[in-house]
């Protein structure tokens, strides 16, 4: 037998493997996002994680804009610049809140005595 003379047919394809790649080629998306949205628990925590997110970089704009405005340079965009003088009062009424209480035992005793006596209310 001469060697090159005999077609040799390509090899058959199982039925699984037809079907899998029927049930793949259904679930492709053909046009717009390439990947399917998640549904039930994934978007859940999906939507968590962007909430979280949004919520982090919301506080570090104004943490950033309560140093801008602190800083005393001009500042040109209103809104963060709002947002910045109100954490920045925020921030100095913590601050003050913490200076201003009794730091001794005694000066705590004392307050605590003119309360139950009625003097401080």
């Amino acid at each position: 037998m001469a060697q090159g003379l005999k077609k040799v047919a390509a090899a058959k394809k199982s039925a699984g493997s037809k079907k899998r790649k029927a049930i793949r080629a259904k679930t492709q998306i053909s046009k717009g996002r390439r990947t399917c949205a998640p549904k039930g628990r994934k978007a859940a925590e999906a939507r968590e994680n962007v909430e979280t997110t949004k919520a982090i970089n919301a506080k570090n704009e104004v943490m950033g804009a309560a140093r801008a405005v602190g800083a005393g340079d001009r500042f040109f965009l209103n809104e963060i610049k709002e947002h910045g003088t109100k954490e920045l009062a925020k921030q100095y009424k913590a601050r003050d809140k913490n200076e201003h209480k009794e730091k001794k035992l005694t000066e705590r005793l004392t307050s605590q005595l003119k309360k139950l006596k009625g003097g401080e209310r």
